[in-house]
């Protein structure tokens, strides 16, 4: 007799069964990691266009705002809609996607005055089912991302 080589029909029903068990232990674990990786991306686009506008207001010599925006050419709406980096002439610097729908921003526009400060510290909070980050700017414009929604 002559050697079979191959799997048998319950050999390779087993071995499905093992790849559906682990797949069905890993996916929750695998949808919360990418869930807190769009809450670190979302908070990282928001601290450069802050960057970014700090360091307009002070090359242009004029204010320069990080605001939310429906139709990406003014302030407005919600931050859902995403974003824009606006100087005081009404010029766009750079525009913010909308939001993942699991992701929510809550906080008001933030305003560079020519000198690359602000009128008050001020801060945008994401948020997520699994947490929150905290995008806080001082009053002298420097930036910094913590964890939670106060830092």
């Amino acid at each position: 007799m002559g050697s079979n080589k191959g799997f048998t029909l319950i050999e390779l029903m087993i071995v499905l069964a093992l790849i559906t068990i682990i797949a069905l232990i890993a996916a929750p674990g695998y949808q919360g990691l990418m869930s807190g990786n769009r809450m670190i991306s979302v908070s990282n686009n928001l601290m450069g266009a802050l960057q970014l506008a700090r360091s307009e207001a002070v090359t242009r010599n004029q204010s320069v705002s990080v605001c939310s925006s429906s139709n990406q050419t003014s302030c407005g709406g919600s931050w859902a809609d995403g974003g824009i980096v606006l100087l005081a002439n009404g010029e766009v610097l750079r525009v913010l996607t909308p939001l993942p729908s699991d992701i929510a921003v809550n906080g008001n526009t933030i305003q560079y005055n020519n000198e690359g400060q602000l009128a008050a510290s001020s801060a945008l909070t994401v948020t997520n089912s699994g947490g929150a980050r905290t995008v806080q700017v001082n009053r002298i414009g420097q930036v910094s991302i913590c964890k939670g929604s106060s830092c």
